[in-house]
């Protein structure tokens, strides 16, 4: 991406990937305790590609999910930022729609919101 000019990266992790000012509660530790403990192969990889990203020189953004897989979209989405409660569920409608208003917020660059469902 930097070799094409192309500075805006926003991709979808799970709270594996940690963000300085989380907080310790279940949505900020049990994906990466779990990760750990059951795919010590897919962790290391995580944290292999959160180093690329914390590194490069992209405007990025990971929105990281938990269980995608509920049927609900609730009443929209919410977002926490690791230092606020969250919740454990998101729909992929809430997770698609929390992407593309990330890519339209600059103030979330460098950033790594928690998507779950209201």
């Amino acid at each position: 991406m930097e070799e094409f000019g192309l500075k805006r990266f926003i991709t979808l992790a799970t709270p594996t990937i940690q963000e300085t000012e989380d907080i310790k509660q279940p949505v900020t530790m049990l994906p990466s305790l779990m990760a750990k403990i059951l795919y010590p192969t897919g962790f290391a990889e995580m944290k292999s590609i959160e180093k690329l990203i914390r590194n490069s020189k992209l405007d990025w953004t990971v929105v990281r999910i938990i269980n995608p897989n509920v049927k609900t979209n609730g009443n929209g989405y919410a977002v926490s930022f690791g230092d606020t409660k969250g919740k454990m569920n998101v729909s992929r409608y809430n997770a698609a729609k929390c992407m593309l208003e990330a890519a339209q917020k600059e103030e979330w660059i460098h950033k790594m919101p928690i998507v779950f469902n209201n």
